[in-house]
């Protein structure tokens, strides 16, 4: 790329040779995650001029973190997923840096580490791959859509180091599970730390406040951070997790425009007016509604369209057709069942709007067939395109 400085995204996307896609999907790392503020990105701007020393800005950052939480301490990795398997390997070795050297050897620590079966989602991963990278063996209790307290006090033998409790939407929702405070209530009986991932969640405070001892979270969704992983929680656990960064957490290490990013992010976003935000997505909503049949959703910030009676392709196609266009169009959700589109407008713009408006608008008319008819959903696994890389046409 030519050393001039770049002026605008679509600018940097000619020179890189790439599409920038239209997010109605929300905040899906596959599509970047979030979008930052220019506060954020000043910040960042600002991080990458100067030196500083790594400790103490996590230092500072663990104040920023008490401060909007209300945990006793708090740190920064290179993502929510990476904070997992640290928070993992914090629970096996404490903030002894003899046993944070071995792993991920784990032989003769207490490396079991309690999961529901429900809990191990796939976010582009399994849950519980993040937490074996840590040298942990994961114990998973209960079934797809059920488990109960019996299931969690038969597993909080010898040997646990942990229970990981996964809020995230893509837990069954018809199942029936036991409640974190259960959760919380049975481990703290046998002194078990409790690790909760609210990976895309808006808020860690109701986690921490009902009792977990870690929670990890993305400051790169919600936030607005630029790529990183928030830790937060009681400061003794809190530390072994820091202290990983001289062990396994090396390869997952944060850089100080991570840190720095995340700071700044996590304060605009705890002091953030919720009413600026609501209007903004009332007014995105109000331009796609000029141009497609829509009805808002059951939450803020997303909207639902209905296919036309007279549209022969199913939602998924087209939702694939969006996404295979030129500028790409990415929705939440392509609903074949009750034939609907899912919009989520917290990321789009008025000037994107206008565009997916458009874009949507001729694809319900004339809806064409993609190349690629896939399931569609924010992992986009398309074996095909994922074995062609990078030789992509």
């Amino acid at each position: 790329m030519p050393a001039a400085r770049v002026r605008d995204p679509d600018e940097l996307c000619r020179r890189l040779g790439v599409r920038r896609a239209l997010n109605a999907m929300g905040m899906p790392t596959i599509l970047g995650a979030g979008t930052a503020t220019e506060e954020v990105r000043a910040a960042v701007d600002c991080a990458l001029r100067i030196s500083v020393e790594i400790d103490e800005l996590q230092a500072s950052a663990s104040r920023f973190i008490s401060r909007y939480t209300g945990a006793e301490a708090g740190c920064v990795t290179s993502s929510c997923s990476a904070a997992l398997a640290v928070a993992a390997a914090a629970a096996m070795t404490g903030a002894d840096l003899a046993r944070i050297s071995r792993l991920p050897d784990a032989a003769g620590l207490p490396d079991r580490v309690v999961l529901p079966l429900a809990h191990d989602v796939n976010f582009g991963a399994p849950v519980s791959q993040m937490i074996r990278l840590s040298g942990a063996r994961v114990e998973r209790i209960g079934t797809a859509n059920h488990c109960d307290r019996h299931h969690l006090r038969g597993a909080l033998g010898d040997g646990v180091a942990a229970v990981v409790y996964v809020d995230s939407g893509d837990v069954n929702p018809a199942g029936a599970f036991l409640s974190l405070e259960d959760c919380v209530e049975l481990a703290a009986a046998r002194g078990v730390p409790i690790i909760v991932d609210t990976a895309a969640g808006p808020d860690v405070r109701p986690f921490l406040e009902a009792g977990a001892d870690i929670v990890v979270t993305s400051a790169h969704k919600q936030m607005g951070a630029p790529t990183a992983g928030m830790i937060c929680g009681k400061v003794d656990p809190v530390r072994a997790c820091y202290l990983q960064n001289y062990g396994i957490g090396r390869a997952m290490k944060v850089g100080k425009e991570g840190i720095v990013g995340c700071i700044v992010a996590l304060r605009a976003w705890y002091e953030r007016d919720a009413g600026a935000q609501g209007r903004l997505w009332n007014a995105v909503a109000r331009i796609l509604a000029r141009r497609l049949p829509l009805r808002r959703g059951p939450n803020p910030y997303s909207v639902v369209c209905s296919l036309p009676a007279d549209c022969e392709a199913t939602a998924q196609a087209v939702a694939n057709l969006l996404r295979e266009g030129d500028p790409p169009v990415w929705v939440q959700r392509a609903d074949n069942g009750r034939r609907q589109l899912w919009l989520d407008l917290r990321v789009l713009t008025e000037d994107d709007a206008e565009t997916v408006a458009e874009r949507v608008a001729r694809a319900l008319a004339r809806p064409g067939k993609p190349s690629e008819d896939v399931d569609y959903h924010d992992l986009y696994w398309s074996e095909r395109r994922l074995l062609g890389w990078p030789d992509w046409k």
